[in-house]
């Protein structure tokens, strides 16, 4: 059985960025209500609200009105509030990085879902906004850009 989190995430992989670089897209804008803004942590929250698990703070985005949670510092301060962070990641955690890396440019960090953890050595992953898209990939466990690990209950 796969987590339910990671159900609706895999449902956007290979959504893209209509025109690329917009921070907008048909699918895209499910998650952030059609505001042209980093949107990684918008996915996050939009898979757990749909998945049934949202998380404290989630606000349905709009043109005008903004989910905190699009920031990926506001959301890992949730997660320490709730004592949600976790040593080890699990299938469904959240996995918050120290930079943006393939992401919008500039200062920030960035988040993404657990989807598999077997293999030893590395991590698979589901990230919005990687490279102007939703993207499944492979991270080493051990890589200096990993902050932290989160569990939603």
């Amino acid at each position: 059985m796969t987590h339910p989190v990671v159900e609706v995430a895999r449902r956007y992989v290979g959504a893209r960025e209509v025109p690329k670089g917009s921070n907008r897209g048909p699918l895209i804008d499910d998650f952030t209500g059609g505001r042209a803004e980093p949107y990684c942590a918008h996915a996050v929250a939009f898979w757990h609200r749909v998945a049934g698990k949202p998380i404290p703070g989630d606000v349905i985005p709009t043109p005008l009105r903004a989910n905190p949670l699009a920031s990926v510092s506001f959301t890992l301060r949730v997660f320490s509030e709730h004592d949600w962070l976790v040593r080890e990641p699990a299938v469904g955690d959240v996995v918050f990085f120290r930079e943006r890396g393939q992401s919008d440019p500039g200062r920030g960090r960035h988040i993404g879902i657990v989807v598999d953890v077997g293999d030893p050595k590395r991590l698979t992953i589901i990230d919005a906004n990687w490279g102007d898209a939703v993207c499944e990939r492979k991270i080493d466990r051990q890589s200096e850009s990993i902050l932290a690990f989160g569990r939603r209950p």
